[in-house]
């Protein structure tokens, strides 16, 4: 069905790096991973380069401090497929064909 998971003796060129930020005057919080390599099997022919992405964006809202719960609204767009992109096997990642994209929106409360 898909002839780009098998795999033989081969050679793997990952290159991952992510970015943390914060804007202090606003609180805004911004988390940016992206990974790059040559064995991902996004097509069904063979394994090939491509790159995959998780990009997170919480922002404080003060206005809302109510029973001295900290909220925040959060914004993520994401093509990893796992959670935890750092932890597990590499092929964990390699070996989905067209990960689905995810966008997620919405309110977090912190008591």
């Amino acid at each position: 069905m898909a002839p780009a998971v098998l795999r033989d003796d081969e050679t793997i060129r990952t290159i991952t790096a992510s970015v943390q930020s914060i804007v202090p005057v606003t609180l805004t919080h911004l988390l940016v991973m992206f990974r790059v390599s040559n064995a991902f099997a996004d097509s069904l022919s063979e394994p090939s380069a491509a790159a995959r992405f998780d990009v997170q964006v919480t922002q404080a809202l003060p206005f809302m401090n109510i029973g001295g719960a900290h909220w925040e609204m959060l914004v993520a767009v994401r093509n990893v497929f796992r959670e935890d992109v750092f932890e597990g096997s590499i092929y964990d990642e390699l070996l989905v064909v067209r990960p689905p994209k995810r966008m997620l929106g919405g309110v977090t409360v912190k008591f």
